[in-house]
């Protein structure tokens, strides 16, 4: 278990800034700490008050306390902190949880305060929570510092945002579900994000965690990378969903290359959600849904669904949801059907959705016997209730008693076997008593088709994310050449001594050279003559001329490129037309020549990218070229690095992948070639991070034989940022 053990499992709590004051925020936690019945040791702290705070009597000072202290809950404020921060430190306590406001979210004063609290609890080696926020809660020991009712259940939940934790609490009363573990982080001064992820992913209490995030980075890209890692392995042993604002691209860094332009702070973090194998989720209510189905309902062995409903519509609708969320509503077998006949009257649909079509109204029981079979057999993995149970009972006290006896035994059925059971229900608004039941001692029940078809879609996507992130940490990394960092790092030291942040092209391919990418040959000419020269020397039968300078960065626009240089003659002439078109586009450009490398056949035209994220660092494009990229912008992003499992993941997630494969009579692409690719590509930004900003390999050609890069662009981070 991590270190956050004095937050969540204390054995003693002392709420510094108890009141007996009804309208104070020190009463209402001290009553919360009493009502909640927390197991340990229980101490109020106030220079102020009376002889009793709630029957209990108060100390003027943490170091007053005669036992130890594992957590203080710090509700005091910000003018007086500083001293009490290290009256805790001097008493030896483990963690604090600051709930005060008035710290770096008002600016820089609050930022500076933040730095001294956090430097007197790393030398005492003391975690701090917060501060601006509301709490954390515990079962396992009955800790409930926070000021919301909150329940013991078995969901996770770790939160930006207080007013967001009020409010999926209160649609999780209605739901009767509540926390194993529960905590508001504030403005995460010391812990953060992916310290919390890390506790919840090895709690045994919890088992699903949830979160309400509005950014990760606080001071450096390791808070996000951290959080990619931690979340990572947490996934392997249980469920993540997360809730993200802030998907506009006001935030979005300004750049100049393709991948810098399509990328975006929201596509990064939606990728390291990914590769997190995190659900993420657009709304309180959606985040609810899939934490609830994750918490009680059984991991699903495959994407099999069975459909049974009592309505021809809500099956229909369940059935088209299905395919888009990875769900297979396939037609059930032969002998299945057979046995929903003996239960069913002869106009009832029973290939997959079963609609009971109006038999309920006479024999509501059909309800459990067509479930019994249906999750008995072997090829269905979960099961789908939709429609109008939990209505009948308006019909009749008589309706309403059988209902409420199917609704029990529904339950014992669901929870006697092994797959996951779901219901909707048109009534779930009336909360009638068997909803209720079916809630509380069984399976989760949605208002909406969608909600429940999301969530059974969560459940069985599970699988599939643990199985790529277990593929992913198994693969083998590309092999990297010994000498890579010594030839890269004279070219960035030439580079920045000439106060210069862009790469030219031969330099940008000489620092791939240097990471084991196989490139066509290229000569560097200065003059008309020497072009002609080095044509011959080339023996290629045609050359690609470019012109070279760092003050042209996007050479087709400056007229920088020309094709098909075939005779000493064209090499000359194309010389000359290349200098003329740099110095006509940019009159003061500094010129470093003009560069042959070899005609290339052609191929599949692809782009294979990175740019820096505030929030993770390098990261890592893939997609398919020309208007794909420029139009349609179709393409796929990684966190760097990625193994082949994952860049081939990146790849077959573009709508243009079937155009690798072969389409209409035209070869196909070297996919695994492709994949090494963009792997390598990775691996080589991940390490070169503290000097690489963006790369654009546009374009690369895919073959059937491999790849070939035909233009390489390198931007460094300016040397400030370094």
């Amino acid at each position: 278990m991590s270190d956050l053990n004095p937050l969540f499992r204390p054995k003693s709590v002392a709420l510094i800034g108890a009141s007996s004051d009804p309208k104070k925020y020190g009463y209402w936690t001290a009553k919360g700490l009493i009502d909640s019945k927390f197991t340990g040791d229980l101490y109020f702290i106030s220079r102020t008050a009376a002889a009793d705070i709630l029957g209990k009597k108060p100390y003027a000072s943490i170091s007053d306390v005669p036992g130890p202290v594992d957590m203080a809950i710090v509700g005091i404020s910000p003018k007086y902190i500083l001293p009490v921060i290290q009256e805790c430190a001097d008493k030896g306590v483990k963690a604090l949880v600051v709930v005060a406001t008035g710290f770096g979210e008002t600016g820089p004063e609050g930022k500076e305060l933040e730095k001294k609290i956090v430097a007197i609890a790393q030398k005492a080696g003391m975690r701090i929570q917060g501060p601006n926020c509301m709490g954390i809660f515990s079962s396992p020991v009955h800790l409930n510092a926070s000021t919301i009712d909150l329940a013991d259940g078995p969901m996770g939940l770790v939160l930006q945002s207080g007013n967001f934790g009020i409010d999926i609490n209160f649609n999780a009363k209605t739901r009767g579900i509540g926390y194993s573990a529960w905590a508001s982080i504030g403005n995460q001064m010391d812990l953060r994000f992916a310290d919390f992820v890390e506790y919840m992913g090895q709690d045994d209490a919890t088992r699903v965690v949830m979160m309400y995030m509005e950014g990760l980075r606080v001071a450096s890209v390791d808070d996000g990378r951290n959080f990619l890692h931690n979340a990572r392995l947490a996934t392997l042993k249980k469920p993540l969903s997360a809730i993200k604002i802030g998907r506009s691209q006001a935030g979005a860094r300004a750049a100049a290359s393709h991948t810098g332009s399509l990328a975006g702070s929201e596509k990064i973090f939606d990728a390291a959600l990914n590769q997190a194998g995190v659900v993420r989720v657009e709304t309180p209510q959606e985040l609810l849904d899939v934490g609830e189905a994750f918490a009680r309902c059984k991991k699903p062995k495959g994407n099999r669904i069975a459909i049974l409903t009592d309505g021809g519509g809500h099956g229909v609708m369940a059935t088209d949801m299905a395919e888009p969320l990875g769900l297979d509503a396939f037609v059930l077998s032969e002998e299945t059907q057979k046995k929903l006949r003996a239960i069913l009257m002869p106009h009832c649909p029973i290939k997959n959705p079963v609609d009971l079509a109006g038999t309920p109204e006479h024999d509501m029981w059909v309800f459990d016997r067509c479930a019994e079979v249906l999750l008995a057999d072997p090829e269905v993995d979960g099961l789908v209730i939709a429609g109008l149970y939990g209505g009948y009972c308006d019909f009749s006290e008589e309706f309403r008693q059988m209902e409420m006896d199917v609704a029990k035994s529904l339950v014992e059925r669901a929870n006697n076997s092994d797959k996951p059971v779901l219901m909707h229900s048109m009534y779930y608004a009336q909360q009638p008593e068997s909803l209720t039941y079916i809630r509380k001692h069984g399976f989760p029940v949605y208002g909406s088709i969608d909600s429940a078809m999301r969530a059974m879609g969560a459940l069985v996507g599970f699988n599939s994310r643990q199985e790529k992130i277990k593929e992913e940490l198994a693969a083998t990394p590309p092999q990297l050449p010994e000498d890579r960092k010594s030839k890269v790092d004279a070219i960035f030291k030439t580079v920045r001594s000439q106060n210069r942040i862009n790469l030219v092209e031969t330099e940008a391919r000489e620092v791939l050279r240097a990471y084991g990418f196989d490139l066509p040959n290229h000569l560097l000419a200065t003059s008309p003559d020497e072009a002609a020269k080095l044509f011959t020397e080339m023996g290629a039968d045609k050359v690609v001329m470019k012109i070279v300078s760092p003050d042209i960065l996007h050479k087709t626009d400056a007229g920088g490129v020309i094709l098909h240089v075939d005779s000493t003659a064209k090499a000359r002439e194309a010389y000359n037309q290349l200098i003329a078109n740099g110095r006509a586009y940019k009159a003061d450009a500094d010129v470093f020549g003009v560069m042959l490398t070899p005609m290339l056949p052609g191929g599949i035209e692809c782009i294979i990218g990175s740019s820096y994220d505030s929030t993770f660092g390098p990261s890592v494009m893939f997609g398919l070229g020309g208007i794909f990229v420029e139009v349609l912008k179709d393409v796929s992003f990684r966190v760097a690095p990625v193994n082949t499992p994952e860049a081939g993941r990146m790849i077959r997630e573009i709508k243009g992948y079937p155009m690798l494969t072969g389409v209409r009579g035209q070869s196909g692409a070297n996919v695994p070639a492709l994949e090494e690719g963009v792997s390598r590509l990775s691996y080589m930004v991940a390490e070169l991070s503290s000097d690489v900003a963006e790369v654009d390999l546009n374009p690369v050609f895919a073959t059937e034989n491999g790849i070939e890069i035909v233009d390489a662009r390198i931007v460094l981070h300016p040397t400030e940022n370094k």
